[in-house]
């Protein structure tokens, strides 16, 4: 049987001035800053480490979900229940989105633009590059304007795929990237930043403790948020605010979840808006072959990106693009599969190498916003407290796809430009980044959460994470995260300043 952690059972006898519900990046800035600012804050997580995530299946179980649609999308690896979260599985980049993403285009939605602006949201960019530690170089013309300095400068040397590229007019940037203190490989959350949460006095962590249901009274504020654990444990967290923090698919069950007699529909769902309008970062993968030269010899893999495209498609009504490159000679990358199936094709492609180097090419593209890829609570499949899980529904809608096969172009004249050989296509991936499910707008009948990330017709619920972005661009989306999770913790404590929810 699991030991109950001396917190939960003190939960009866305790009220918190803040309640976030999970503890990724949106989750755990939000903490640090409100804890800073004398703010009892709590942050609750399902799981705990990653042996804990590997070995306990119940855990696991909690993150599946189940898909519909004719993209199908991967279940498999695609969300974690763990301190940092999913993030524990990124690389750490961290891109600003263009100014063109926040102003109407063609995959704005008609009803429901941004409510905020490149320009409002720029300094809390800046201090999310502070957080995250970020390491960057002065860039092109065409990348995201930044008015400093990254806070730490670039090591990584990609003069080799700027030179190639250059000769051919494309330009190619260094990606920003989170730094760990201590020289890790990636940035994880939960070493960088959770332990200057713990060290406050007022910084509170519950693991291993789910949030099943959040409980609202008749004026719509939330009261409490239930809390069960895997040994049939139940105690109730009390609260002047809740932040819900759980992701583009975890965020909109919870409150689909949290049915009540004001919320009849779940919290947050007066106008059917909760869940509608997930939108994901699909990429076209290539590879080929090209001469080696001094520059290619170097065993490990380099990246770059070109924000040259970024915007080069909405003329004809579709969405934002961002190409990558990586060179790689000997030592592979993440985009390759480690399986036993594959060790035969991994290997030749290792020996290949010493003969010419590989050369890899993609795209990620932007998906239009649409109603129907949406996430609901399933009509067949229930969790161990017997709740129904996810249903995801995704679907290419037809931008999408002609957005697929106009990169797809657009790789093969790169390759041609460079004289490369040997291109050879792989399968279509996704980047695990859920968003768009919780909007953030000014009307309540067509968004979720106001400019402050409020949700409608509450006083003391908010949301935090990519699930509130009105559109999603085609870059990555921990930094923009991060920024709004520093807008958030300004707006909270300056309410708590002026009337402590009261």
């Amino acid at each position: 049987m699991l030991k109950i952690p001396g917190l939960f059972s003190e939960l009866d006898n305790k009220q918190f001035d803040v309640c976030i519900i999970g503890s990724g990046p949106a989750g755990t800035i939000l903490g640090v800053n409100l804890a800073k600012a004398g703010i009892n804050t709590l942050i609750v997580e399902s799981g705990s480490n990653m042996f804990n995530w590997i070995t306990n299946q119940n855990v696991k179980q909690m993150a599946h979900f189940e898909v519909s649609g004719n993209a199908n999308y991967p279940v498999n690896h695609t969300r974690a229940v763990m301190l940092g979260g999913t993030s524990n599985f990124w690389t750490g980049r961290c891109e600003r989105f263009h100014p063109s993403d926040f102003e109407p285009h063609p995959y704005t939605p008609a009803d429901n633009p941004w409510p905020i602006t490149y320009e409002e949201l720029d300094p809390y960019y800046e201090r999310a590059e502070i957080s995250l530690r970020v390491r960057g170089e002065k860039r092109s013309e065409f990348t995201p304007p930044k008015k400093g300095d990254f806070p730490l400068k670039n090591k990584l040397n990609i003069s080799y795929l700027k030179d190639l590229f250059g000769k051919v007019n494309i330009s190619v940037d260094h990606s920003p990237t989170a730094t760990p203190k201590k020289g890790l490989r990636f940035y994880k959350v939960q070493k960088e930043i959770l332990p200057e949460f713990l060290k406050s006095p007022h910084g509170n962590l519950l693991t291993g403790v789910t949030v099943t249901k959040l409980i609202a009274n008749t004026s719509g504020k939330v009261s409490e948020a239930q809390v069960k654990t895997f040994d049939g444990y139940e105690k109730r967290i009390k609260a002047k605010v809740f932040v819900v923090a759980c992701g583009g698919i975890g965020t909109p069950r919870l409150l689909l979840l949290s049915k009540s007699e004001f919320f009849p529909n779940g919290i947050g769902n007066h106008y059917d808006r909760v869940g509608k309008g997930f939108n994901e970062h699909p990429a076209v993968n290539f590879y080929a072959r090209i001469n080696h030269s001094l520059g290619t010899i170097y065993p490990s893999n380099k990246i770059g990106r070109s924000h040259q495209f970024y915007n080069i498609f909405r003329k004809d009504g579709l969405g934002s693009i961002l190409p990558v490159f990586r060179q790689s000679w000997i030592l592979p990358h993440h985009n390759m599969p480690f399986t036993i199936t594959n060790i035969p094709r991994n290997t030749v492609a290792f020996l290949k190498r010493f003969v010419k180097a590989t050369l890899y090419i993609g795209v990620v593209i932007e998906m239009k916003i649409s109603d129907t890829n949406r996430v609901t609570l399933s009509e067949t499949q229930k969790d161990i407290f017997g709740n129904p899980i996810a249903h995801l529904h995704l679907s290419y809608s037809d931008e999408d796809l002609c957005l697929l096969d106009k990169s797809r172009e657009l790789v093969r004249d790169l390759y041609k430009k460079v004289n490369a050989s040997n291109i050879y296509e792989a399968q279509v991936t996704f980047s695990r980044h859920h968003q768009g499910t919780c909007r953030m707008g000014d009307n309540p009948k067509t968004s979720v959460v106001d400019r402050n990330l409020k949700v409608h017709n509450t006083d003391n619920l908010y949301l935090s994470g990519s699930e509130v972005f009105v559109t999603g661009g085609s870059m990555q989306p921990v930094l923009t995260i991060a920024a709004l999770s520093h807008h958030l913790s300004d707006h909270l404590i300056k309410r708590f300043k002026e009337n402590g929810f009261n």
